[in-house]
C-alpha cells in the first residue's frame, strides 16, 4: 500500500513510507492504501523506521499532528512518531462504526509492518483506541488521553451553548446536522482562535497552546470542521451516550494507562477516576492541558512512557 503506480521505495522506508528520508525532520501528511479495496486513511510518520512506533489517534478536536518540537523529542527518547487521521477526517475514507474504524486502523498496522506500538488515544478517538489496545497483537502499551468512557460528562463543557450544541448530536440526524452547522458558522464568523480558545476555556494550557500554535490549530479547524454529519455523529455518540463495549475490569490484564490534566475540573477527575478503576485503568495527571494534555504536557509524556515501556 502507499505507493502510486510502479514507483520503487526510498532507501530506509517501511512498508507505509512515500517521503523517505524526509520525513526523519518534516512532518508531512500521506495517505496509505489499504486492503483490496484501497481504503484511503491519512496518516503523518516522523522519525526514523527502527525507532519504536508511537501512534496518535487524532481526534474531532484537535485531527493534526503533535508539534515539531515535540517529534525532535521523541525521536531523541526513542520512540517515531505516527498520527492517523481516523476514517471520515481528512484525506481518509469513511466508515460506519467505531469497530470498523478499529479494523482499518488495525490492517495499516499490518500492512506496515509495525511492532511494538505505544498507542495514544485522544479524545473522540478513545473508542477506537480502547478495541485496538484490546484486540492488536502490535499495541503493547496504551494511553487513554482526555477518555470519557461511560459516564455523563454534558455538565463539564464550557460554555454552555457549546455542551448544549454536543447534546444534539446524539438526538438525531437533524440535530447532528444544525448542531455541526451552528459550530461551523461560529468558526467562520469569528476565526479559529476565537472558536478553540473559547471552547477550551477551562484550562489555561489548553489556551496556552491554542496560543502558541495557531497554524495548528488553523488546521484542526480546517479538518475537523469538514467532516461529514454521519462522521460527526459517528464520532461523538459513543462518549455522550455510553460504549457498551467498556464493560467492568476490561483492561485488568491490558499494558495501559489512563491520562488527563491536573487543570480540569474536580467533578471531571472524580468521574475519570471511577471509571478508569470500574475498568482497571492505572491514572496519571500531567500538570498542564485538558482536551489537549498529551500535546500541552508532551514533555512529561514522553517522560512518563519511558518509565512504563522499553524505548
Amino acid at each position: 500500500m502507499g505507493l502510486p503506480g510502479n514507483q520503487s521505495r526510498p532507501a530506509r522506508a517501511n512498508h507505509l513510507d512515500q517521503v523517505g528520508d524526509k520525513k526523519r525532520v518534516l512532518r508531512f501528511w500521506q495517505t496509505a492504501k489499504i486492503g483490496e479495496n484501497g481504503h484511503a486513511l491519512e496518516y503523518m510518520q516522523f522519525g526514523g523506521d527502527h525507532l519504536r512506533p508511537l501512534v496518535f489517534l487524532t481526534s474531532i478536536e484537535y485531527p493534526v499532528a503533535p508539534p515539531w518540537g515535540f517529534c525532535i523529542d521523541a525521536a531523541n527518547a526513542g520512540f517515531g512518531v505516527f498520527s492517523i487521521r481516523r476514517p471520515g477526517f481528512g484525506a481518509s475514507d469513511t466508515v460506519t462504526s467505531v469497530d470498523q474504524q478499529a479494523a482499518v486502523i488495525e490492517a495499516f498496522f499490518d500492512e506496515g509492518g509495525l511492532e511494538n506500538i505505544t498507542l495514544v488515544a485522544v479524545g473522540s478517538a478513545n473508542p477506537v483506541g480502547a478495541r485496538l489496545a484490546l484486540k492488536s497483537r502490535r499495541v503493547t502499551f496504551s494511553v487513554f488521553a482526555n477518555c470519557v468512557f461511560n459516564r455523563d460528562v454534558m455538565g463539564e463543557f464550557r460554555p454552555a451553548w457549546f455542551g448544549r450544541l454536543l447534546s444534539q448530536t446524539t438526538e438525531s440526524r437533524a440535530g447532528a446536522r444544525i448542531s455541526l452547522g451552528a459550530i461551523r458558522q461560529a468558526g467562520r464568523q469569528f476565526g479559529s482562535q476565537w472558536f478553540y480558545q473559547t471552547c477550551f476555556q477551562k484550562s489555561p494550557g489548553d489556551v496556552s497552546y491554542v496560543k502558541t500554535f495557531p497554524r495548528e490549530m488553523a488546521e484542526a479547524w480546517e479538518v475537523a470542521s469538514a467532516i461529514s454529519t454521519e462522521t460527526y455523529q459517528q464520532e461523538l455518540y459513543p462518549s455522550l451516550k455510553g460504549d457498551p463495549f467498556l464493560r467492568d475490569g476490561l483492561f485488568s490484564s491490558v499494558p495501559c494507562l489512563a491520562i488527563s490534566g491536573l487543570e480540569t475540573t474536580e467533578t471531571w477527575k472524580t468521574g475519570f477516576e471511577a471509571e478508569a478503576n470500574r475498568l482497571g485503568i492505572p491514572v496519571s495527571y500531567l500538570s498542564s492541558g485538558d482536551i489537549l494534555v498529551p500535546y500541552q504536557s508532551g514533555t512529561e509524556l514522553l517522560t512518563l512512557l519511558k518509565t512504563k515501556v522499553a524505548a
